[in-house]
C-alpha cells in the first residue's frame, strides 16, 4: 500500500499537499528549486534521502538549507574530493552508490539533480535505461524517486519517451494538484469593453543540446568572430585553386568501441553521431550483436584480428587482442574505397590494440569490471579515431569543397558546444557566448552553436546580434522551422512586425504543424490590425493542439476587441477548463462579461 509522506508541498499556493511513497516522479523545474525543498522536507520528517547533484555540496546545503542526514554526492569529473561521483560510469560506481543506498534503507528517497549533465556525458539510450534500472530497483525496496529536469532543454520526442518509465509526470504544481503561478497581467486597456492585451507566448527558445536537429546543408556556411558582431565572412567552400572531385566515398565512422574480450564489459565508447539522431535500439542492436560476435570468438578460444559483420546497413570492423577487442562502426556505400583502406585500417586498430594492452596489462588480466581503472583508455580511442581519419583521407583523390573535420575537430567542438549549454543553464550567458564562439571558430558551419548562440543574445536582449545568428542559421539550414520560429520573435522585438510575420511563414512552409508558430503569427497579425487573419491563425493552432490555454484567451481577446464578448467569453472559458489558474484569462472574462451587462446584453 503506498504511504503518504504527509509533507507539505513548498510553493506560494495556500493548499498543502502531500506526495506518494513508492513511486517515481519525473518534475519539470527550470531551476530545481522547489524539487530540492521538497526533497528537504521530506528528509526532515525522518525518510532516507539520498541526493545525488551537480551542485557543490557545502553550496547546495548553503543555498537550500539541507538536512545533515541526507547524504550528498557530487556529480563531477574534476574532483577528487570524497562522495564525488564521475558522470560516465554509470553502471559501475553511480549505480553501485545508488543501489547500496536503497537496499539499505527501506522507504528512502532519491533526488537526482543532473539528468541532463548525464546526458551530455553519456550516450541518452544508456542513462535512460539507468534510469529505468533504477526505478525498478526503487520500486523493489520501497524507495522513492525524484528526478528533475528542464523540459525545454530536450525535444519533445525525447521528453515523452523517457516520461513513460516514471509513474508521476509534470511540474510540482501539476503533481501536487495546483494551478501553475500566473504571470503578472498586463495593464488594463483605457476602454472598458476592450480586453488587456495578453503577453506574448512565444516558441520557446532554451538552448539545449538536443532542441535542434539541422536538415541537410546546402548552403555557404558563415563564420562568428569573437567580438560578438556577426558578418558574413569570405565563402568558405571557396575551393582555393584545388579542383573539386567527384569520387569522394560515401563512407563515415560513427563510433568506435572498446571492449573487455572475457567479460563482454563495455571499457570505452566514442561516437560522433548527432544526439538527436541516435535510436536507442539501433545502437542496442549492433552492440549486442557485436558483443555476441566476441563472446563466441572467446568461448571457442578463437582469436580474429580481423572481422567483418554487417548489421542493419552499417559495416562493423572488429580487430581482437589478447585482451580487449575494438570495433569500428561505419555508415555509408563504399566497398570499393574501404577495401582500399582496410590495410591501413587494420595496422591502426592493431596499433592500439597493442597501446592499451601494454598500459593496462594488470589491469586487463584479472578484469573485475570496474571501468574506473581504465578511464585513461578514452586517450588511446582519441588516438585511433585520429589514425583511421588519416588513413581515409590520404586515398581521397582532392579535396572537399567544404573541408571535412577531423574526429578529434568533431569531438572539440562537440565539447565546445556541451560547455556552452552547461553555462547557459548556470545562467554564466556570456561564457556561454564564448564556448559557442570557441565551436564555431573550428566548425564555422556549426549550426547548433549559432542557434544556440542566438537564443542566448536573445535572452540577454541583444536582439539584433541574436537576429543575425538566426540569419546564419536560415542560410546553413534553411529547413528548419524552429530557427524561423525565433527569428520571428526576435523581428518582432524589433518591431519589425511584417518581416516577424514573413519569418513565420517561412517556418509554417518547412512545418504547417507547428502550433506555436501559428500562435506566435496570430499574435503578430493582431499588433498590425489584421485582425481576421490573427484569428484565422490562433484556430490552425488550436486545431493541431486545442489544450494550449494562451492560445484560447488570446483568441478571446481579438473577439473582444470585435465586440463579440460573448464568443470572446466562451474563449476565456475554454481557457480555464484548460488551466484554472489562468488569472489573466479570468480577469479578461470579468471585463467582457460587465461590458455584456453595461449593454444590457447579459
Amino acid at each position: 500500500m503506498v504511504k503518504p509522506y504527509n509533507i507539505p508541498i513548498i510553493d506560494s499556493g495556500v493548499r498543502q499537499t502531500a506526495i506518494d511513497t513508492g513511486l517515481n516522479y519525473l518534475i519539470y523545474e527550470d531551476k530545481t528549486d522547489e524539487t530540492f525543498r521538497l526533497f528537504d522536507e521530506v528528509v526532515r520528517s525522518g525518510v532516507p534521502g539520498l541526493c545525488i547533484t551537480t551542485l557543490y555540496p557545502k553550496k547546495l546545503k548553503k543555498i537550500y538549507g539541507l538536512s545533515e542526514e541526507a547524504k550528498i554526492y557530487w556529480l563531477s569529473d574534476s574532483s577528487n574530493e570524497p562522495d564525488t561521483l564521475v558522470p560516465t560510469r554509470l553502471d559501475f560506481e553511480i549505480t553501485r552508490v545508488i543501489n547500496k543506498f536503497l537496499k539499505a534503507h527501506e522507504e528512502s528517497i532519491l533526488l537526482l539533480d543532473g539528468f541532463a549533465y548525464l546526458t551530455l556525458e553519456n550516450e541518452y539510450d544508456k542513462v535512460r535505461k539507468f534510469i529505468k534500472r533504477t526505478n525498478d530497483l526503487a520500486s523493489m525496496n520501497g524507495g522513492t524517486i525524484m528526478i528533475a529536469i528542464n523540459p525545454n532543454s530536450f525535444n519533445k520526442e525525447t521528453v515523452t519517451t523517457l516520461s513513460r518509465d516514471f509513474d508521476m509526470v509534470g511540474t510540482i504544481n501539476e503533481i501536487a494538484g495546483k494551478p501553475e503561478p500566473e504571470p503578472a497581467p498586463q495593464p488594463v486597456a483605457a476602454q472598458p469593453q476592450a480586453a488587456p492585451a495578453p503577453s506574448p507566448e512565444p516558441s520557446s527558445y532554451t538552448p539545449s543540446p538536443t532542441s535542434y536537429t539541422p536538415a541537410a546543408q546546402s548552403q555557404p556556411a558563415m563564420s562568428t568572430p569573437q567580438d560578438l558582431r556577426i558578418d558574413a565572412p569570405p565563402d568558405p567552400l571557396a575551393t582555393q585553386g584545388v579542383e573539386i572531385e567527384d569520387d569522394i566515398p560515401d563512407l563515415e565512422i560513427e563510433d568506435i568501441y572498446l571492449i573487455h574480450r572475457s567479460t563482454g564489459t563495455l571499457i570505452q565508447r566514442k561516437t560522433w553521431r548527432d544526439q538527436d539522431l541516435i535510436d536507442p535500439d539501433l545502437i542496442g542492436g549492433m552492440l549486442q550483436a557485436i558483443l555476441d560476435f566476441i563472446n563466441n570468438s572467446f568461448a571457442t578460444g578463437e582469436k580474429s584480428e580481423f572481422s567483418r559483420i554487417d548489421v542493419k546497413g552499417y559495416i562493423i570492423i572488429i580487430a581482437d587482442g589478447e585482451y580487449v577487442s575494438v570495433a569500428l562502426i561505419f555508415s555509408g556505400k563504399a566497398e570499393e574505397y574501404l577495401h582500399k583502406v582496410m590495410g591501413d585500417i587494420k595496422k591502426a586498430m592493431l596499433k592500439n590494440i597493442d597501446g592499451v594492452e601494454g598500459q593496462y596489462k594488470n589491469v586487463l588480466g584479472d578484469y573485475d569490471g570496474d571501468v574506473s581503472k581504465l578511464r585513461g583508455s578514452r586517450k588511446n580511442l582519441d588516438s585511433l579515431s585520429m589514425d583511421i581519419n588519416d588513413a581515409m583521407e590520404k586515398h581521397i583523390k582532392g579535396r572537399l569543397a567544404k573541408r571535412r573535420l577531423s574526429p578529434t575537430e568533431k569531438s572539440q567542438v562537440s565539447e565546445k558546444f556541451n560547455m556552452g549549454i552547461a553555462a547557459g543553464r548556470q545562467r554564466k550567458f556570456e561564457d556561454a557566448i564564448k564556448y559557442y564562439d570557441s565551436a564555431l571558430a573550428i566548425d564555422p558551419s556549426h549550426a547548433e552553436s549559432l542557434f544556440n548562440k542566438g537564443v542566448v543574445l536573445q535572452m540577454l536582449g541583444r536582439i539584433e546580434l541574436a537576429l543575425e545568428c538566426y540569419d546564419l542559421v536560415t542560410q546553413i539550414n534553411p529547413n528548419d522551422s524552429e530557427v524561423w520560429g525565433n527569428r520571428g520573435i526576435a523581428l518582432r522585438t524589433l518591431g519589425r512586425v511584417d518581416e516577424a510575420i514573413d519569418s513565420y511563414n517561412k517556418g509554417l512552409a518547412v512545418n504547417p504543424g507547428d502550433s506555436s508558430i501559428w500562435s506566435n503569427k496570430g499574435i503578430a497579425l493582431r499588433s498590425v490590425g489584421r485582425i481576421k487573419e490573427a484569428i484565422e491563425a490562433y484556430d490552425k493552432a488550436i486545431e493541431i493542439n486545442p489544450r494550449d490555454a494562451g492560445v484560447w484567451s488570446n483568441k478571446g481577446v481579438v473577439l473582444g476587441s470585435m465586440g463579440l464578448l460573448k464568443e470572446a467569453i466562451e474563449c476565456y472559458d475554454k481557457a480555464m477548463q484548460i488551466d484554472p489558474g489562468r488569472r489573466l484569462a479570468a480577469k479578461n472574462r470579468d471585463i467582457a462579461l460587465k461590458e455584456l451587462e453595461r449593454r444590457g446584453l447579459t
